[in-house]
């Protein structure tokens, strides 16, 4: 949270600034600020004051409580149970998303609720137990495979079910709406996490065989995951006000991730300054 929440601060007072702007009343910062706004949303149908600038931002609200969880199975539990645990809830958010999308649950109900995602978190655990005991081979690139395999299959699967090409359908995919319709493609997170537990899993056995550019992807990973949250955070805002200037998605897109990447820059070094200036400079 220390490290999430800074740049967070910063994507909360731009949409309520244009909250103020559209002449409506940011009353729902405070749920925000506490990260509550998955339940706010599951009640109100993702209404807003502060949409849609931070429409992405439930994915925070999931890490924290889901974090909490995990924080209270490690406090809680031996490893051997926490090992279980996290195979239990591999399954426990599959049959989740299974079960609530057919039973026609509400596209909310399915996705916000942080059962819905202890499969993705998971995944990492089990990753990080498998390197503690020293239980990571080859095998691991098949997890990377599978998650590849289904991530272009939900692509496949909703450019069948919507006529659309293969771009579109790839676009379509940034919205719940259109994913949390059937129980396959309302799994993408499952295969996302399966993509990148078998990407580090590979670059861990690298690491153990000391290759010789080793240190490079030592160096990719760790400036990512520096990155990564500050990048997805400031790329909504900077699309949500490119798509009123550009509507050509093959120009969008690269603008887009250029212009995040140049916010990041400039925020990181007007922290890291900050940063410097309360510690006196040391």
């Amino acid at each position: 949270m220390a490290r999430l929440y800074p740049p967070y601060f910063a994507v909360l007072i731009i949409a309520a600034l244009c909250a103020l702007l559209k002449r409506t009343i940011p009353y729902d910062m405070v749920i925000h600020l506490l990260s509550a706004q998955n339940y706010h949303w599951m009640i109100t149908g993702y209404k807003s004051a502060m949409q849609p600038m931070t429409a992405h931002t439930w994915t925070l609200s999931i890490e924290v409580w889901s974090g909490l969880i995990w924080l209270l199975l490690l406090k809680c539990l031996s490893k051997d149970c926490f090992k279980r645990a996290m195979i239990g809830a591999l399954f426990l958010g599959m049959i989740y998303r299974a079960v609530t999308i057919i039973c026609g649950a509400n596209v909310w109900i399915v996705s916000l609720c942080p059962l819905a995602h202890f499969d993705a978190f998971a995944c990492g655990s089990l990753l990080a137990i498998g390197v503690r005991e020293e239980k990571v081979d080859n095998k691991v690139g098949i997890l990377g495979l599978l998650g590849f395999i289904g991530i272009v299959g939900c692509i496949i699967w909703i450019r069948n079910s919507n006529g659309i090409s293969f771009v579109s359908a790839y676009r379509l995919l940034s919205s719940s709406e259109n994913y949390l319709n059937n129980w396959f493609t309302g799994s993408i997170y499952l295969f996302i996490s399966l993509l990148t537990t078998g990407i580090i899993g590979l670059a861990y056995i690298r690491d153990e065989n000391r290759l010789e550019d080793v240190s490079i992807i030592e160096k990719v990973f760790v400036k990512l995951g520096d990155n990564s949250y500050v990048l997805y955070l400031f790329h909504w805002p900077i699309r949500t006000v490119l798509t009123r200037l550009v509507h050509l998605w093959g120009i969008l897109f690269p603008v887009t991730f250029i212009a995040s990447i140049g916010a990041v820059s400039v925020y990181n070094w007007l922290y890291t300054k900050m940063q410097k200036k309360l510690s006196g400079g040391n």
